[in-house]
C-alpha cells in the first residue's frame, strides 16, 4: 500500500528541521562534578555526545544593550516535578555557570555547528510552577577584578603551541581561524567566542 504525504506536512517537517533548539547546562550544581543538561524541546536531544533531557525551560533574549554590554538575562524552568526545587533546598546555586547552546535540528551531527552563551546564577525565585534564575556575567556575580581581555568571535586568541593552544604537532604556523584549527585536529581548544556579537573588551 502506498502512503501519500501531503505537501503541507512535508513543508512543516522541513520548517521544524530548521528551527533552533536551545540546550541548557547547569554546571556541577551539587559539587559532585555532574552537570544538569536540559533541552527546551519536546524530545531528548543528543549533541556532541551529551544527552540533553527534554524539559520545560526557556530564557529571555540575550543581546547587547546600547553601550555594547552583555546585560543580565533570566531562565525559567518548570518546578512541577520539584526536581530543581530539591537542588535549591540542598545547595547554594549562586555563582554556578549556566551555558546555553543554540543548535538546529538538521545539524545535530555537526559538533561545531552551534552558538553558545554563558552566564552565572546571581539569584533565583521559585513558586509551585516555575523557578526563575537571574543570570549575569561572572564579574557581576562574583565581583572579581581581572586584567583587560579581548574576546574575538572569529580568531583564536591563544598563542600558537602555547599552553592554552595545546597543539604539539609538526606544523609551524596557524592563521588562528576555526577552519585551520579543525585541520590541525585541535578545534576543541579554539580560543574564540562565537557567542559574543562583535569583538569586545572586558575587564
Amino acid at each position: 500500500m502506498t502512503i501519500s504525504t501531503s505537501q503541507s506536512f512535508l513543508d512543516e517537517s522541513r520548517k521544524r528541521a530548521k528551527q533552533p533548539i536551545y540546550l541548557y547546562t547547569i554546571e556541577d550544581p551539587a559539587g559532585d562534578g555532574v552537570d544538569l543538561n536540559y533541552a527546551g524541546w519536546d524530545t531528548d536531544i543528543v549533541f556532541n555526545g551529551i544527552t540533553y533531557q527534554k524539559f520545560p525551560i526557556t530564557h529571555d533574549e540575550i543581546s547587547e544593550n546600547a553601550d555594547g554590554e552583555l546585560p543580565s538575562t533570566s531562565a525559567q524552568i518548570s518546578n512541577i516535578s520539584r526536581l530543581i526545587e530539591a537542588y535549591l533546598q540542598a545547595y547554594d546555586l549562586r555563582g554556578k555557570k549556566v551555558t546555553i547552546k543554540m543548535v538546529y535540528a538538521n545539524l545535530l551531527d555537526d559538533p561545531d555547528c552551534y552558538v553558545e552563551f554563558s552566564r552565572y546564577i546571581d539569584s533565583y525565585a521559585s513558586n509551585v510552577k516555575d523557578v526563575v534564575f537571574t543570570l549575569m556575567s561572572k564579574l557581576s556575580v562574583i565581583g572579581v577584578q581581572v586584567p583587560l581581555t579581548i574576546f574575538s568571535t572569529r580568531r583564536c586568541q591563544h598563542l600558537f603551541k602555547g599552553a592554552r593552544c595545546g597543539y604539539a604537532g609538526a606544523e609551524t604556523e596557524c592563521n588562528r581561524t576555526r577552519a585551520r584549527c579543525r585541520v590541525l585536529g585541535n578545534q576543541s581548544r579554539f580560543g574564540a567566542q562565537p557567542g559574543i556579537k562583535g569583538n569586545r573588551s572586558y575587564g
